[in-house]
């Protein structure tokens, strides 16, 4: 396995955490402190990027921020990648009638990406475009459902936390009712509010040992109450996120789009969104040549 050069994850770390603060500027030791990076490595690397475009030195403040070069990256990527532009136009509708707040996501390595954030009244203010999230079980299960129990993909996701393998029979049920309707339902519990606040802490400082100890340490406590397995029409509930996948042409998981900031819905308000939210990520699919996933062995 190739090693990383330490400087170009360096570099990308950098450029991570811009991308979670895109309209903020900071000084060398801010930047220092907030990656656990030390002030004269960081300063060649901030040189570099500097250098390139990528970052804008303020003369007088003597801070950091995002630069010019990056918009050019940025336009390359939607050139490459329009179907998170067409997910932003088909889930604004969305928005507007549901009043919730629309995320499309990514998986990047042991991260969960938002790629993208259509504001509804019910505005979420832990969430944002540029945001990594870690991604630890339960979370990220619309990604992980149609990977098969003992694929690669689920062993690494159960190796980044104590849970261990096999899948626990609480994820495994959870995974398998995904699998079946084609949408995830995430509970609001006061775990999972909790869990909310401590990742908008931890994009602030995502090298903060106790702080990535707390979101795993809260990921843990979720619990078999994290998935809403069954959905009575009379009941009501109070959800933290609504998640369904768009497969890409392979038949895997390429972008999630999720519904947050929701208010309470009766189950069959509920149904009825979830299919609506399932008919535009049918939509993207066709976009990028999607088709229906094939379980791996296992």
């Amino acid at each position: 396995m190739v090693r990383p050069a330490l400087a170009a994850g360096r570099a990308l770390a950098v450029l991570d955490y811009f991308a979670a603060h895109p309209e903020q500027s900071y000084t060398l030791s801010e930047l220092s402190g907030a990656l656990g990076i030390n002030a004269p490595s960081l300063l060649s690397v901030l040189q570099a990027l500097t250098d390139a475009g990528y970052l804008a030195r303020h003369p007088q403040r003597k801070t950091y921020g995002l630069g010019m070069s990056l918009v050019a990256v940025g336009h390359a990527a939607l050139t490459r990648h329009r179907v998170v532009d067409r997910a932003r136009g088909e889930l604004r509708a969305l928005a507007a009638a549901s009043g919730a707040e629309y995320v499309v996501s990514a998986v990047a390595g042991d991260s969960i990406v938002i790629l993208a954030v259509v504001e509804g009244r019910g505005r979420t203010p832990e969430v944002w475009a540029g945001q990594r999230l870690p991604l630890l079980p339960p979370l990220g299960q619309v990604f992980l459902a149609w990977s098969g129990n003992g694929s690669g993909e689920v062993r690494r996701w159960l190796d980044r936390t104590s849970v261990g393998a096999p899948l626990p029979p609480h994820l495994d049920t959870a995974m398998a009712v995904v699998r079946e309707r084609g949408w995830s339902a995430n509970l609001d519990t006061p775990g999972r509010r909790a869990l909310g606040e401590a990742l908008a802490r931890l994009a602030d400082a995502p090298r903060d040992a106790e702080l990535r100890a707390r979101v795993a340490s809260l990921v843990a406590s979720l619990g078999d109450d994290y998935e809403l397995l069954a959905v009575a029409d009379r009941e009501r509930y109070r959800l933290a996120t609504l998640s369904v996948p768009v497969f890409d042409q392979h038949g895997a998981v390429a972008l999630a789009l999720t519904a947050t900031g929701l208010p309470e819905l009766d189950g069959v308000g509920l149904t009825r969104l979830a299919g609506q939210l399932t008919d535009v990520a049918g939509v993207l699919g066709k976009e990028i040549g999607g088709r229906p996933p094939v379980l791996s062995a296992g």
